[in-house]
């Protein structure tokens, strides 16, 4: 008969097929999920049994209390993260910033119930021509900034700060600097038990989904791979303001209820953008994800459009 082990058990690492899970002894441990239906991330709290032969084996996810989701190419929904309070938007000058993704990683933050915050790492070198005038656009509609630079003592003491009480996730582009910020902030990364699961992948084409750590300050860090796009969840998108706090706060005085903000008349939306109220690239960015949005949800099959439109 199978053992039930502790219920409180956390997944801090997914390897392909492979889970490292920590439980109330604080002792990681390799794991691996029962059959292929069940869908688990990090940050999942999960059941485990302990089989005669040794093997762990994770049989029942706990009711998460977020998730941070992505959609796939057919427009279905797809875990990233589970159990996240707060989303760290990673940039840098270099490479250059993609205000872009960021809008999508703070809409999907929106539409999750997370916090998010902008950290601009590597201040200290030398900024492109527009990165003051991009930032500026979010700092308008309230979004925090934090500014870090490498060298600077202390530089790191408002995220340390920021972490603290939450589990938070970092996301951005390839080569801004999340692994390092990982370094400074993290304690032990286990290495010896991340080794153990890449041995047990050897000869497989793995990539870590996102990895969980423990800061020295307080709260707690994932790291995720860099990416270079990314598509919010179109499930969770807010289907009026698809997430964008200036959008919703200029949609009440739009003529029409269901207005899109794309072509629809007396759309305040749009007014805004021409007098100013709205910044112009962060409305280009709403009409992106706009056109985005509609092409997924029509790749879903025809009843789950029917159901939407109901």
């Amino acid at each position: 008969m199978p053992a039930t082990v502790d219920p409180t058990t956390e997944v801090i690492a997914t390897f392909g097929r492979f889970l490292l899970i920590r439980d109330s002894a604080q002792e990681p441990r390799l794991a691996r999920p029962r059959g292929r239906n069940l869908d688990i991330v990090c940050g999942d709290r999960v059941v485990c049994e302990s089989e005669a032969s040794g093997e762990l084996l994770a049989t029942r996810v706990l009711p998460r209390r977020t998730v941070l989701r992505r959609s796939n190419l057919r427009g279905r929904s797809e875990a990233l993260a589970a159990n996240l309070s707060l989303l760290l938007v990673v940039i840098a000058p270099v490479p250059a910033p993609d205000f872009f993704l960021v809008d999508r990683y703070l809409c999907a933050a929106a539409c999750a119930g997370l916090d998010a915050l902008i950290v601009m790492n590597k201040n200290d070198l030398p900024l492109p021509q527009d990165m003051d005038a991009g930032l500026a656009a979010y700092a308008q509609v309230g979004y925090r900034v934090l500014r870090l630079g490498r060298d600077a003592p202390g530089s790191l003491d408002p995220l340390r700060a920021a972490l603290t009480g939450h589990t938070a996730a970092l996301v951005g582009q390839s080569g801004v600097g999340k692994s390092s910020l990982i370094r400074q902030l993290a304690l032990d990364a286990d290495d010896v038990a991340v080794g153990e699961l890449m041995r047990a992948e050897e000869g497989r084409h793995t990539t870590t989904a996102a990895r969980l750590y423990d800061c020295e300050d307080g709260g707690r860090i994932m790291d995720s791979p860099g990416v270079r796009d990314y598509a919010p969840a179109i499930d969770d998108l807010d289907a009026a303001t698809l997430g964008f706090r200036d959008v919703d706060q200029l949609a009440t005085g739009c003529r029409f209820l269901d207005c899109r903000h794309m072509q629809e008349p007396q759309c305040a939306v749009r007014d805004g953008v021409d007098s100013g109220l709205m910044n112009a690239r962060r409305y280009e960015s709403y009409r992106r994800l706009r056109r985005l949005y509609e092409d997924l949800w029509s790749r879903r099959p025809a009843t789950e459009q029917a159901r939407r439109r109901s």
